[in-house]
């Protein structure tokens, strides 16, 4: 067994090779590295664009870790009930990595309503999940630090592996 460490969300993964996403925040492969390799990035020094961004996204994915947590209970069977579980920690994930980079405290999750219908709940998924991918491009875009578009681009790649899974179910 071999520590691995995500460069995205910094959490930590045992196991005889790297996985190809990170199992907690769903980066790629690429930016899992052994643990000694691995970089603290901690709190980042941002310019206002960038604050003002971040404490979007962080309510963005709040929102959507609400959204997701309300698919889960509602969920029609555990395979669904199973796919919006993984989707919130997922959310919450990116959640705390945003605020960690800020500084600050993450706020509170707000309470989301959902269909009762599985389908229901995919269709708003794929919404939802479009709308954080196109988003975080933008904001990748326009972010003039170097760690800012890493973590930005990463959060596009990893919301645009979640519209797949939306429109798989859907």
């Amino acid at each position: 067994m071999h520590p691995f460490r995500c460069q995205i969300c910094g959490e930590s993964y045992l196991g005889p090779v790297a996985p190809e996403r990170c199992p907690f925040c769903g980066a790629a492969y690429h930016h899992l590295v052994a643990a000694a390799e691995w970089v603290d990035h901690g709190k980042q020094e941002l310019c206002a664009q960038s604050v003002e961004d971040v404490r979007r996204a962080i309510g963005l994915e709040l929102n959507n870790n609400a959204f997701y947590t309300c698919a889960r209970y509602k969920a029609q069977n555990q395979i669904t009930a199973a796919i919006f579980a993984r989707l919130a920690k997922q959310e919450l994930e990116h959640a705390e990595l945003l605020a960690e980079m800020l500084g600050e405290e993450m706020g509170d999750k707000p309470t989301v309503e959902c269909s009762d219908v599985d389908e229901e709940k995919f269709a708003e998924a794929h919404r939802r999940e479009k709308r954080a991918s196109t988003f975080y491009l933008e904001v990748a875009g326009r972010a003039p630090e170097p760690r800012m578009k890493e973590v930005f681009y990463a959060l596009a790649e990893i919301e645009n592996e979640h519209l797949k899974v939306s429109n798989l179910y859907r």
